[in-house]
């Protein structure tokens, strides 16, 4: 009998041991699951439409994102959640709630942080259905603020010219096609042509020939706004694509203006004036029209440039 009760008492023990041993490893696992949670850049969520707006759960908490009292009032109230999204992704958030998106497909939210900007969020979203109506959603919200910044400067690269800044051929070339086959507006194309660089290059050195391009393209883009796109072609050649404008204003606005400004500067560390040769072309419609018109501009521009006396910059 004694032996019997020990033999229990012994099972009870390590029964009890075994129940420690496993309650501690899920506190542990507790600790690292919130600690994976307050450090991820995600948030978690399950939303539920039925009876009404309600959040079952944020995780982290939506304080850790947009501050503690508009986190903690959000997430009582999700009606103040929408006060949070970008004005301009409110439709989205509502088609998302009403069942009128594909759920198969990411949507992209901008939510207030608090710095008082906006955070970018990829959302993955599940929803969640009773006697077939969406009476929740479930989804995780990934920051792609990163991702974001990434592809603006892999496409800032793409599109632009490395020693000026400017667009590049590249990105001229798009907009020919957009004019030529999709807008059709009046447009003019004005061609820019340094004198000279290959005499600065031989008599000063490159690093002078890339002060004059430069100071040339910045010059330029003294001229950009929404309806004048302004390119580096290469080498010493830019190019002006200018819309919406009559042929009037594109000469004296923007060529007259460009020779006025080019005429008044000089590299004053070289004593080197800039000198460039422009020609033009517009027409009132651009559709099926744009090559001849940059091949006009070309001509009009390099009959200019022989116009020109070739005067050296320096005895």
């Amino acid at each position: 009998m004694l032996g019997l009760i020990v033999g229990v008492c012994g099972l009870g023990i390590y029964h009890f041991s075994e129940m420690k041993r496993i309650r501690q490893e899920q506190v542990e696992d507790d600790k690292r699951f919130s600690g994976l949670v307050a450090s991820t850049k995600d948030i978690i969520y399950y939303f539920e439409k039925k009876p009404g707006f309600q959040f079952r759960y944020v995780l982290p908490p939506l304080e850790h994102f947009v501050g503690e009292e508009m986190g903690k009032e959000a997430f009582v109230d999700p009606q103040k959640f929408f006060y949070l999204v970008h004005p301009d992704d409110l439709e989205m958030l509502w088609k998302k709630i009403k069942g009128e998106v594909d759920y198969n497909k990411p949507i992209v939210n901008r939510i207030s942080d608090r710095k008082g900007g906006y955070t970018c969020y990829e959302e993955y979203t599940t929803p969640v259905y009773k006697d077939g109506e969406i009476v929740a959603l479930q989804g995780i919200l990934r920051n792609i603020n990163e991702k974001i910044k990434l592809q603006a400067e892999l496409e800032y690269r793409i599109n632009h010219d490395d020693l000026t800044g400017l667009y590049n051929r590249g990105y001229f070339e798009k907009k020919l096609f957009k004019y030529n086959h999709e807008v059709n507006a009046p447009v003019a194309i004005i061609m820019c042509d340094l004198d000279e660089l290959k005499y600065v290059n031989d008599h000063y050195g490159h690093n002078a020939g890339d002060l004059l391009i430069k100071t040339t393209a910045n010059i330029l883009n003294d001229f950009s706004c929404e309806q004048t796109v302004i390119a580096r072609m290469g080498g010493d050649e830019f190019a002006l694509i200018v819309t919406d404008a009559s042929e009037e204003i594109v000469i004296k606005m923007v060529v007259s203006e460009i020779n006025s400004k080019m005429n008044d500067n000089v590299i004053e560390s070289l004593n080197l004036p800039i000198k460039l040769s422009i020609g033009y072309a517009y027409r009132a419609e651009s559709i099926h029209q744009m090559e001849e018109i940059f091949s006009e501009a070309d001509k009009d521009m390099y009959r200019n440039k022989n116009r020109r006396k070739r005067v050296p910059v320096l005895k």
